[in-house]
């Protein structure tokens, strides 16, 4: 059987945590069918571990991927991501003329445009794996303000994308269901709604949970997209309740920055493991957590999220506490009894979803229950059949 070539691109790094677990999981399924070529932005501390670029590499090639891995541009932000915008139009113009392309999948708005400007010409279809509402995320991070010229231009490229993508793929369906009351010609529209997944064969059930006692977190949690006052709120209260409470966070953010924001909420240091983690040793990683807690600001651009460490964490079988406004978040915490809604920040919140945690706690089934929600919701296998319908939709449609 001749493969059908796809092109992905990725303004995520195929080396960073989300990378293998949102992109390679993915592709290393459906590539008894298709043949990829990946061209993603690594960080560049990521491209100097030639150790681990050559793993990757040699893993991709085991499954036929050919990666072909970019060097990611941070500063200044605008001139830099224009410049990595430009390197994406070249190569997806370069592979598409080439024929070594038959569809593209985007992930996210910077490889749609480039996706959709050089479709122009060579009528390439690409898929729009929006991942989430970015312009809006960009406001509630203070990147980017409402209205502004770089606003419009983001809103007018977005309705493009949406109305000209073979297909769209929302990780929520209340991001769906945004986009067509604000857009209705958007009802024609092919959207598909694949939430993050998460590997079940790496993230495996842990031993009984009531042996962990940490509290933490891992990811990105400096981003202005993460309260990381709840956090430390909910670390301070929690060592008020118990002096033997310790306390650990995974993340490649700065551990300097964390450290004085633990001084300015009386935590001792001893008291917090800090640590960085490549992708696959998350699991083993978080296994001593007793809770993932996942405080995400809310709002219109949070109707798209779905945070892959919450299914991460279910997975091992680590109940969560995370707050309305996140996409499907808490309604999945409810319906399946996997830990705990936060109202607010707030310290009598806080002190109430402790007291249930704790109440939770006290159900010895809570961890397989975590388990089973995440093999409902966030299974890579399941996510994988969904892109492999979508795939054969659209060349199926455009076969030339």
């Amino acid at each position: 059987m001749t493969k059908k070539k796809i092109l992905y691109l990725s303004y995520t790094g195929l080396m960073e945590p989300l990378g293998r677990s949102q992109i390679l999981a993915y592709l290393l399924r459906l590539s008894d069918e298709y043949q990829f070529t990946i061209i993603s932005f690594e960080k560049p501390e990521d491209l100097n571990n030639i150790d681990d670029v050559k793993a990757l590499k040699q893993e991709c090639e085991s499954y036929g991927i050919n990666w072909q891995p970019k060097a990611y541009h941070h500063k200044p932000r605008l001139l830099a991501t224009l410049w990595d915008l430009s390197a994406l139009i070249y190569y997806t113009w370069s592979y598409s003329y080439s024929n070594r392309a038959q569809l593209i999948h985007c992930r996210s708005y910077i490889p749609a445009i480039a996706a959709w400007l050089v479709g122009k010409t060579t009528k390439v279809p690409f898929v729009f794996d929006m991942r989430a509402l970015w312009p809006e995320e960009m406001i509630d991070a203070g990147r980017l303000g409402r209205g502004s010229m770089i606003h419009r231009i983001l809103i007018w490229l977005e309705s493009k994308l949406l109305k000209d993508a073979a297909h769209v793929v929302s990780l929520t369906q209340a991001a769906v269901d945004y986009l067509q009351v604000q857009q209705p010609h958007l009802k024609n529209q092919n959207f598909s709604v694949i939430t993050t997944c998460v590997d079940l064969n790496k993230f495996k059930l842990n031993t009984p949970i009531n042996k962990h006692e940490k509290l933490g977190t891992m990811g990105t949690v400096i981003s202005g997209w993460y309260h990381l006052d709840w956090l430390f709120l909910s670390l301070k209260t929690q060592l008020q309740r118990d002096s033997s409470a310790t306390f650990k966070i995974v993340t490649r953010d700065s551990e300097k920055i964390l450290r004085e924001m633990a001084n300015k909420y009386g935590l001792q240091q001893s008291k917090l493991e800090i640590m960085s983690s490549n992708p696959n040793d998350i699991a083993s990683n978080i296994t001593d957590l007793k809770t993932g807690l996942l405080y995400f600001t809310a709002g219109i651009s949070k109707l798209g999220s779905a945070p892959t460490r919450m299914g991460e964490f279910l997975a091992c079988g680590i109940p969560v506490i995370g707050n309305r406004g996140v996409g499907d978040m808490a309604s999945l915490i409810e319906k399946y009894q996997v830990g705990v809604v936060i109202e607010d920040g707030s310290q009598k919140s806080i002190e109430q979803a402790l007291d249930n945690l704790d109440e939770l706690y006290q159900d010895k089934e809570l961890s397989r229950r975590c388990r089973y929600a995440a093999e409902e919701y966030f299974s890579a296998d399941k996510g994988a059949e969904k892109y492999r319908k979508v795939y054969k939709a659209i060349t199926l449609l455009y076969k030339k």
